[in-house]
This record gives C-alpha cells, structure tokens and sequence, in this order.
C-alpha cells in the first residue's frame, strides 16, 4: 500500500456517484490508483479501475459515500488489512449519518487533508461471532455496531440460553439478542432500548430484542470477556445472525454462538468535525421536546 485510494459509493444515490466522479478525477489527476468496485467503475466509465470490493479495502485509506450502512460496508471491507476509513455523508433524509465525518460539498478539501496527513485516527474496536455447530466453528464473523441473532418475519419466538464465560445468565424467550460495540450503542441497540455509551470504551452491549418478560435489561460486560449464546428454538423458528444487518447467516438449533471482542479493529478518519456528544444533540435530537 502507498499510493493507492480505495472509494466505496452507494450506486443508488446520484449525488453519491457524482462525488465519487470528482474525487476519481481529483485523485488520478494527482496521480493516485484510484480503486473502485466493479458497480461503481461501470457507472464511471473506468473500467481499468474496478476492483474485487477486499481488493479495494487494500489502500492507503478508503472513501465511503453514502449513510451509515455503506461506511459500515467499507469498514468491513477495510479494517482486514489496517485501513482507515473516511465517511462522506450522501444519505437520504432519513439517514442520521452518525459515523460520517463530512459532506459532498466539502468531500475534494477532506481528501486533500488527508493526503497531506492534517488528520487523527479513532481506532474503534469491533465484535466478532463464532458459530460453533457440534463443536466445530462454522462460521466467523466481524462487525463495527453489532452481531444480531435473530428471526425471519413470520417466525414465532426464539429461545436463547445466555452465559458470560462459565456464569449463566438467563434464558430468553424473546425477538432475538444484540450483541453491540460502543460505536453500535446509537444503532440497532438504541432502537431496542439499549444504553448510549461512548465510542472510546471497550466493551459489548448485550440487548434483548422484545423479551417475552418485564424484569430483562441491557448487559454491558467487559472486552476481554466471551459471551455464549446457545440457540435452544426450533428450526421452525428460522434463527439467523446478522452482520450489521447487511449479511445473514442462518443458525441451527444446538448451535453456539460466542460473541467477544475481535482481534480486528476500524480506523476511522477524524478531521475537524463534531465530537460523540455533539452528534448525540444534532444529529438524535438528544433531549429535546417534541411539540410546540
């Protein structure tokens, strides 16, 4: 890696494509291998520049354009190989945007500062799930907010016996569990009742999703600690992990399913943008009263 710049683009917004236009130019007119996704290249018309999606993860640092969920996706692809990420907000209005950093308009001047080095480094920690099936893993996955198991639409209730290490913990009949990093808190873990936490702890946010009971919370536990999940629900109930609610894995019953802090980790790009409490404020309207 070295002179290589990697741009993920959500191809179903327009103003995502257009900015992803002018940073190729910007870039390759610098002299930079521009490396694009197969979609993104044809939309471009550079196709010498298409890349397998790991492939573009391999660069110096990676441009995101899109919401939350296309930074998730280049995160993913990037944080393998120890690349930082830079999110350039292009969502739609519903989108929060809240792990981006800056917007179209000031996309060409965020590259620019970057190239030069006039940015900081937030290295996030990442969550990972082990499916092991008759004792053998099967399956591993990574996340930067979080590892879902949960349920198809139509299916009824899951069982999940919950322990941390060798302690049990409870046995859930409810939607699905939430395994959450602190960059996740404002995620799918916000929306089922679970805490904000900064981003600089470590540590996993374990959320029920709609337990079947009153007396059930959040669970916050250490980053050097493994939380086990035994699928006790029927394959009826169609079980399945999720990885930032963008790849599904289906799930037997008797599978076990151990979530505990990767040994990967995302670096996202800073520059001189608002801080975690100042998004919370912004962004979801913390606090405020609805009405006139």
């Amino acid at each position: 890696m070295g002179n290589e710049v990697g741009i993920f683009a959500n191809c179903t917004r327009e103003p995502a494509v257009r900015c992803a236009a002018a940073l190729s130019d910007l870039l390759i007119g610098r002299g930079i291998d521009v490396r694009l996704e197969p979609e993104l290249a044809a939309r471009l018309g550079r196709p010498a520049n298409a890349r397998l999606p790991e492939e573009v993860g391999v660069s110096r640092f990676v441009i995101a354009l899109g919401g939350d969920g296309t930074l998730l996706y280049a995160c993913r692809m990037a944080a393998p190989h120890g690349t930082p990420v830079l999110g350039v907000h292009v969502g739609g209005p519903a989108s929060f945007g809240f792990l981006t950093e800056t917007t179209p308009a000031r996309a060409a001047a965020a590259a620019e500062q970057v190239l030069t080095g006039h940015y900081r480094l937030d290295e996030r920690m990442m969550v990972a799930g082990s499916v092991i099936r008759r004792g053998t893993e099967v399956a591993r996955h990574a996340a930067i907010n979080d590892l879902v198991i949960g349920k198809r639409a139509l299916a009824r209730m899951l069982k999940l016996r919950i322990s941390v290490g060798e302690s049990y913990i409870a046995t859930y009949a409810a939607d699905g569990i939430i395994a959450a990093t602190p960059t996740g808190s404002t995620a799918y873990n916000l929306a089922a009742g679970g805490p904000l936490v900064n981003p600089q702890l470590k540590l996993i946010l374990l959320t029920p999703i709609c337990p079947h009971t009153l007396n059930v919370r959040s669970l916050i536990v250490g980053d050097d600690e493994v939380i086990n999940v035994l699928v006790e629900s029927e394959r009826r109930d169609e079980p399945l992990l999720t990885v930032d609610g963008q790849v599904g894995y289906e799930l037997e019953p008797g599978d076990l399913v151990r979530f505990h802090r990767a040994d990967i980790s995302t670096k996202l790009i800073l520059l001189d943008g608002p801080s975690f409490y100042e998004k919370l404020q912004t962004r979801l309207r913390l606090g405020e009263r609805f009405g006139g």
